[in-house]
């Protein structure tokens, strides 16, 4: 109760909450209600952070908004909130007519906690990589064949760290059978005769990029992931070793 009341109390107010999503959240009237409650109040306020101008007279598209309460209200998880709040904000239109989440939401409510954690650790990684390499500024996200070769190098040991000792092979293949990242590969690196470095190599798509940016609500730059930096979760752990190549990986653990 003391967790709900806390939720409860950092909620923007009601007033401010009609302001940023427009008259959605009441035409979803009894629905709301039978929601759970705390997944559904984490979610309005991820959402509500990732706007950047509330008072722009935007509303959230009812289809949307209806899909993401009802798929993601029924978890806790931060990670879930980040994602589908992300979605809620980005489908803020003028008139509210704007349904292009709908498809991101299938994305998300397919993919459970620890794969999503892992979408976000591997796109983060590479996101912080590529905006600090001016060789990489020209990169076009919308080009499979300039995306996919792109290669991002993580610890193995951290990665499995982070999503709390998961099935890796199970979580990555979720993300890949999803076009969310286009191969990957476990294996170990010889740092000398007693050292090896586990890691894990993965190629990202452009579909990987978009719900990157979905869940920061800048779809819109997306094609800028090169050269934007789309920040972090302040409640989701990130990696903290990571590369574009292993023998740098290895120099920076």
């Amino acid at each position: 109760m003391g967790e709900e009341k806390e939720v409860s109390l950092s909620l923007p107010g009601e007033w401010a909450l009609k302001q940023a999503f427009g008259p959605v959240l009441g035409e979803l009237g009894e629905d709301m209600k039978k929601l759970y409650a705390r997944g559904r109040d984490k979610i309005l306020i991820a959402g509500y952070k990732k706007i950047k101008n509330k008072k722009d007279g935007k509303s959230a598209n009812l289809r949307v908004t209806r899909d993401v309460f009802w798929n993601g209200s029924f978890t806790d998880d931060s990670i879930c909130a980040e994602y589908f709040g992300g979605i809620l904000a980005s489908s803020r239109s003028d008139d509210g007519k704007d349904d292009s989440g709908v498809f991101y939401i299938d994305l998300i409510k397919s993919l459970s906690s620890n794969q999503l954690k892992a979408h976000y650790l591997i796109y983060t990684a590479l996101n912080q990589l590529l905006i600090v390499n001016s060789e990489k500024a020209n990169l076009n996200p919308g080009q499979s064949k300039e995306v996919n070769k792109e290669t991002v190098y993580l610890s193995f040991v951290e990665f499995n760290e982070i999503l709390e000792n998961a099935d890796l092979g199970r979580e990555l293949h979720a993300l890949y059978s999803k076009g969310l990242i286009s191969s990957f590969q476990t294996s170990s690196h010889k740092i000398s005769d007693e050292q090896v470095l586990p890691y894990i190599e993965v190629n990202p798509t452009p579909l990987g990029i978009q719900l990157y940016a979905v869940a920061h609500n800048e779809l819109a730059k997306w094609r800028n992931y090169a050269t934007y930096n789309f920040g972090e979760f302040s409640e989701v752990k990130k990696a903290e070793y990571y590369d574009q190549s292993i023998e740098n990986l290895a120099k920076r653990i």
